[in-house]
């Protein structure tokens, strides 16, 4: 995940920017608005996760269930899922921060444990030659109430991409083109926590770096990409606000409307 250049606050616990310039606008970031989609497939993994942790730690659960223990084996087996994202979660981290360093600084010596994904990172450098604009920089759209950050502008065969980094073992999500959708069309991006206008982007895609594989995949970040979008951020604005305020008092016995 791209670590925000400016500063956050979790807010009914959803990610929000805070405005560099007006401390009091808060915008929900981009992520959070593609929350609001249904994630079907996660309950699958939450429970294949689980199923195969009750047998890779067979002994340990046993050993906690024999000695009376049974609730404790409840709670690691529950967050098994949790474990797994948070483990993936810092090898991306560590996966971002390395491309950070390689295109800003050109350093070339990377951690053991990160460079079977860096490799495919050169191998896509060699074959389409970017030249990269801008890397790891907050956006904020005024226009749309959403903030977020890149990860990086590059141009491609005189074209300006908007690139996002993948390291997620499943691949691509479509929803990846909304997000990049968002970011193409923010107001400004913030360098040194002053605003600059975004360059012209001309298309989307992501960059998908795996220990033995990688791809180069573009995504479409058209107008109607970016429309639906929007009705998210529409969906967000429901189940943050208006459905707290949507049910009236009710009408009981005795009373009249």
């Amino acid at each position: 995940m791209t670590q925000p250049k400016i500063e956050t606050v979790e807010i009914n616990g959803k990610r929000h920017y805070i405005h560099p310039l007006n401390k009091k606008i808060k915008v929900p970031s981009v992520t959070s608005v593609l929350d609001m989609l249904p994630s079907h497939y996660l309950r699958i993994w939450n429970s294949k996760v689980t199923a195969q942790a009750a047998i890779d730690d067979f002994d340990y659960v046993s050993e906690l269930i024999a000695s009376g223990k049974s609730h404790k084996a409840v709670e690691w087996l529950k967050a098994a899922a949790t474990r797994e994202l948070n483990k993936a979660a810092d090898m991306g981290d560590r996966v971002h921060n390395t491309l950070e360093e390689i295109i800003t600084t050109g350093r070339w010596d990377v951690d053991p444990e990160v460079e079977p994904y860096i490799q495919g990172f050169y191998e896509f450098c060699e074959r389409f030659e970017p030249q990269w604009m801008f890397v790891e920089h907050s956006i904020f759209s005024i226009s749309h109430l959403y903030a977020g950050s890149f990860d990086a502008i590059a141009k491609i065969n005189k074209k300006n991409y908007m690139i996002d980094f993948k390291t997620t073992r499943s691949g691509i999500s479509s929803k990846v083109a909304m997000q990049l959708a968002a970011y193409a069309r923010a107001d400004v991006m913030f360098i040194d926590g002053q605003e600059h206008p975004l360059p012209e982007i001309h298309a989307g895609a992501a960059l998908w770096l795996r220990p033995d594989k990688w791809a180069f995949q573009p995504l479409r970040i058209d107008e109607d990409i970016f429309l639906t979008f929007l009705s998210l951020r529409r969906i967000f604005e429901w189940e943050s606000r208006q459905s707290k305020t949507a049910i009236l008092s009710p009408v009981g016995n005795g009373k009249l409307l």
